[in-house]
């Protein structure tokens, strides 16, 4: 991180401790203001779709922490179009814990969540999300919703902060398997957490205005098949930081007109550079540690080496049918590659290192991560098997407290070179 980052995060962790509301404020003002000015200003290392996904993720984390009464706290897999077609703003944990790290004060959220008795052993994005709250910058939400997929860490944090904050709080319960069974159960609780936000919001949802989000989502899914197609013949030469944004975009910003215009602009970017794939090209598998300079040195804008894409961003893609919508959102979830065995995230994981014609695979175990790590030796086993070189990778996304700069650097460059020798 630069010095005045780390400069902004000393004040900010300072104003946290002393004034948390004020702290909040001054956390929101800089990622609006930052945003508008990526958008307005842009920055020319980078695609013009790109400007614009930073100032609209900036201002989607902005918007939360200045209007909490209008906010709903959510799991990254939870369905958010109804609450877009409300007019409600969605917060998650793995978008607060990228932006506190971000603006380098993270370590008073994640302290100060230990010292309530939170475990260390947690998913660190968790962590930070309860450390937010006790401090008093993250504010009391209209309420909070997750589902039980992947994450065991959503049965603690989530219901932690119902109780922290008094709040309704609803679980969405999802099976494994999409048979019709299942579908009718998760799409009953769809329907009932329409129901349920009606009831916390005062609001109602109005049917076209859901369709509507149900047709934007749509056809932000079909435009981001045709972006993966194109950067299988094209090199980015862009920042990581970018593939956790798409990250945000595809779950709780989807349907929303924003990602769809992200989403058009990245297509026309894309086929506008040149049919070239020059350099080592990897698959990253899981969250990225943008953060860390010694990442960010290696991948940062480096026609040598490209991050072309990561597997939670084609977790998902699936159509929705909007005649049918909670029964299609229910297949939707029911579908993603992390619910269920691991097979199928490897499965798929497979499939896109082939179409997207990376020469290796980035495995990396986040720290408190229990599905990722555990499937850590048979995902390397069926990668390599399947001609893909593949490196696990120790760290954690957010918590610059518990990294190993020297030996992820060593065995990075090694595995970029070793990759670079067999093209």
């Amino acid at each position: 991180m630069n010095e005045t980052v780390i400069k902004f995060g000393n004040f900010t962790t300072n104003q946290i401790n002393r004034h948390p509301v004020r702290g909040r404020k001054i956390l929101a003002a800089v990622f609006k203001g930052y945003g508008l000015l990526t958008r307005l200003k842009g920055n020319e290392d980078d695609l013009p779709a790109r400007n614009y996904e930073m100032w609209m993720c900036n201002e989607a984390m902005a918007q939360p922490l200045n209007h909490p009464g209008n906010t709903v706290i959510v799991s990254i897999f939870t369905p958010c179009e109804v609450f877009h077609a409300m007019g409600l703003k969605v917060v998650f944990p793995e978008g607060l814990g990228c932006y506190m790290t971000a603006s380098a004060c993270e370590k008073v959220f994640l302290e100060k969540a230990e010292e309530c008795g939170v475990p260390e052993t947690l998913c660190s994005y968790h962590k930070m999300l309860i450390g937010m709250a006790e401090t008093g910058v993250l504010p009391k939400p209209l309420c909070i919703v997750n589902t039980t997929m992947a994450c065991d860490a959503n049965q603690l944090s989530f219901r932690y902060l119902a109780d922290y904050f008094d709040v309704p709080h609803l679980v969405l319960d999802v099976p494994t398997g999409c048979d019709r069974t299942n579908v009718n159960y998760l799409a009953t609780q769809l329907k009932d957490m329409t129901n349920f936000i009606e009831e916390c919001s005062g609001r109602w949802l109005d049917p076209e205005k859901f369709e509507k989000c149900l047709n934007t989502a749509n056809r932000s899914i079909e435009n981001y098949h045709r972006i993966l197609e194109l950067k299988a013949t094209r090199h980015e030469t862009t920042k990581i930081t970018y593939h956790m944004m798409d990250i945000f975009a595809l779950h709780v910003l989807l349907g929303t007109e924003e990602v769809e215009k992200f989403t058009e602009m990245m297509i026309k970017d894309l086929e506008g550079l040149p049919e070239e794939t020059p350099g080592v090209r990897i698959l990253w598998v899981h969250t990225i540690p943008y953060w860390q300079d010694s990442m960010i040195d290696i991948f940062n804008y480096n026609d040598d080496v490209e991050v072309v894409s990561c597997d939670m961003c084609f977790d998902n893609l699936s159509e929705i049918e909007t005649d049918r919508p909670y029964d299609s959102l229910a297949k939707q979830i029911l579908r993603n590659t992390f619910n269920g065995s691991a097979d199928r995230r490897i499965e798929k994981a497979t499939e896109y290192a082939k179409k997207l014609n990376v020469d290796g695979i980035i495995y990396f175990c986040h720290w408190g991560c229990k599905q990722t790590l555990g499937a850590c030796s048979l995902a390397k086993g069926r990668f390599e098997a399947s001609g893909i070189p593949t490196l696990t990778l120790d760290g954690d996304g957010c918590d610059t407290r518990n990294i190993q700069d020297g030996q992820m650097v060593t065995r990075v460059c090694a595995f970029l070179e070793q990759l670079e020798a067999t093209k």
